[in-house]
Order: C-alpha cells, then sequence, then structure tokens
C-alpha cells in the first residue's frame, strides 16, 4: 500500500477544524495530515491548528500568505511527504479509513485521479446549501450513468492522486484566474497529462456545506465568470460558451428579460430581492416557492457573472 496524506486548504473557519481533522486522522493508515492556512492574518484557525496538533502528532499546520484555495494546496502538496495526496475540503468529514481507501485505487493502478462521494449534509440547510445539494446529486447522477467523463467535470472537495502527479501538473493554474470552476479546469489539465478519471462512491464522506446569502449571491456571481473563463481557456473541450445554458432552471417566459437584466447592474439587487423573498416563502412553509425563487436568483446572478468576466 502507497503511503498516504491528506492535503487541506482553509481560510476562515477555525469553528471546522477540529470535525475535519478528527475524521481524517482517525483513520490509521493516513501518515500525515497536512493543513494549509490560506493567509497569515487568519490568526483562529493558526492557533486552533497549534492546539489540534498538540494531540494530533500526525497533523502538520502549514500558514502560507492568502494565495486562493489551489495555490495554498500546492503548498500543502510540496510540504506532503506520503507518494499518494488526498485533498479533501475544509468543511468536508471524511468517512471511516477514507485515506485507506483511497490508496487501494492507487496500489493497483498509476496515473489514477480518483473522486469518492461527499453528499450534502442538510441539516438546518439554507436555501444555498439545498440548491448547491441538487447540483451536486445531479452530478453524481451522471458520473455514476457514465454520462460525464470524471476529468471533464472535476469536482474537488474528496480527491486522490499520486504526489508525482500533482506536482508535475501543479493544482494551481496562473491562467485561470476565477475561483470558482478552477477544479474542473485542473481536470482538463489532468487529463491532458494522461491521468485517468475514476469515480468510487464508496469512498464516502459528508460535505458539511454552509452558504448564507451573501456567499449564495458571491459564489453565483464567480461561477457565472469562471464558466466563461473556462470556455476562454480550453475552447477545445468546451466549445462557445452557452449563455443558455446558464438559464436552463428558469421558467422558459422569464429566460428573455433574466438574460437582458443579467447584462445590467440591476441582476444583483434583483436576485437579492428575490433572495428574500424565498426567505418569506420558507417562513410561510412553501417550499416550491422558496426554491423557485432562488433558482432564478441564482441564475440571473450566473449571467450577471457571464457578462461582467474579462475578455
Amino acid at each position: 500500500m502507497p503511503s498516504v496524506s491528506v492535503v487541506t486548504a482553509t481560510r476562515g473557519r477555525p469553528e471546522r477544524m477540529r470535525p475535519l481533522v478528527e475524521a481524517a486522522l482517525a483513520d490509521p493508515g493516513v501518515a500525515e495530515m497536512v493543513v494549509v492556512v490560506d493567509g497569515e492574518d487568519q490568526v483562529a484557525t493558526w492557533e486552533e491548528l497549534g492546539a489540534l496538533a498538540r494531540s494530533h502528532p500526525r497533523l502538520v499546520p502549514l500558514r502560507v500568505p492568502r494565495r486562493g484555495q489551489l495555490a495554498a494546496m500546492d503548498a500543502g502538496v510540496a510540504r506532503a511527504g506520503s507518494e499518494v495526496l488526498v485533498l479533501l475540503d475544509d468543511d468536508i468529514v471524511a468517512g471511516p479509513a477514507l485515506g485507506t481507501a483511497h490508496a487501494r485505487h492507487h496500489a493497483a493502478r498509476a496515473g489514477l485521479v480518483v473522486v469518492g462521494a461527499m453528499p450534502v449534509d442538510l441539516a438546518g440547510a439554507s436555501i444555498g446549501t439545498i440548491l448547491y445539494a441538487r447540483d451536486y446529486e445531479q452530478y453524481r447522477a451522471r458520473l455514476r450513468a457514465g454520462q460525464w467523463a470524471v476529468l471533464d467535470h472535476l469536482w474537488l472537495g474528496n480527491v486522490s492522486l499520486r504526489r508525482a502527479d500533482a506536482l508535475a501538473v501543479g493544482l494551481c493554474s496562473e491562467h485561470f484566474g476565477p475561483a470558482y470552476h478552477s477544479d474542473r479546469e485542473l481536470g482538463f489539465r489532468l487529463a491532458d497529462a494522461g491521468l485517468v478519471g475514476v469515480f468510487d462512491e464508496s469512498l464516502a464522506a459528508t460535505h458539511v456545506h454552509v452558504r448564507p446569502d451573501a456567499g449564495f449571491v458571491r459564489d453565483a456571481l464567480g461561477r457565472g465568470a469562471g464558466l466563461v473563463r473556462l470556455h476562454q481557456l480550453h475552447p477545445a473541450r468546451t466549445g462557445p460558451f452557452p449563455l443558455d445554458a446558464l438559464l436552463a432552471e428558469v421558467p422558459r417566459p422569464l429566460r428573455g428579460a433574466v438574460r437582458r437584466l443579467g447584462r445590467s447592474a440591476a441582476a444583483t439587487p434583483a436576485a437579492r430581492l428575490l433572495l428574500g423573498m424565498a426567505r418569506v416563502c420558507r417562513v410561510l412553509h412553501w417550499w416550491r416557492g422558496e426554491v423557485a425563487a432562488a433558482q432564478v436568483a441564482r441564475r440571473l446572478l450566473f449571467a450577471r457573472g457571464a457578462a461582467t468576466a474579462p475578455g
């Protein structure tokens, strides 16, 4: 069995460190866990990791100037000492023996990128988390059915590869600026390097996803902008940018209005108003109304992010 290091990058979530670390290191097959704090201003997270390291000698805290998630994880890759790296997001709680299960794939074959499952914990979920979970389950169903190639739609959070491959390709691209869809862009580069994606739902973890309204707006704008950049950087793989695909969840009579509004500065205030309507629907226990209002708000923000993307 190859040796295993878990690598995580984190910023602004000190409360997530204990469940993250304890779940990952409950697996005796994990030689070490490198947690990279993205930003020297993250004092509370750094102190929490220092306290955890005193009782978990396999924990290696590392602090770097703020770089963004994948650049911070690259620093963790450089620091890690094992043959296989399990890349976990900082809101992922590993299932039993997750690192060991990942390692079994790599023991059997070289050149793999192994993607495990990470269903979302919906206890007390906000509408942003509910929509995220719906997206994830659709993604998982497409992988399960073989409709999507793993590396064409790489979704980080519970992924492993050999350290040598991570170093050769680099997790972070100097050409891809946006945070959103950077994992999919990484998948393209890993595929170009000859690696093969594998999806194994038995490699289970839980995604403790939390997304308040401010994060909902930021993520949706970033998702639209990131998709534009993905098409700019990899046109042979992605083809022309499909604005209409961003509006798929919008009722057909509203699509023209959403498309036009997405080009204006009024898009973000309108989306916030729709999110307010979604909150009212929740108070009234009108589930379908809450989802419908939030879906239109999100697609409006996708269109706005795409419209304001550079280039």
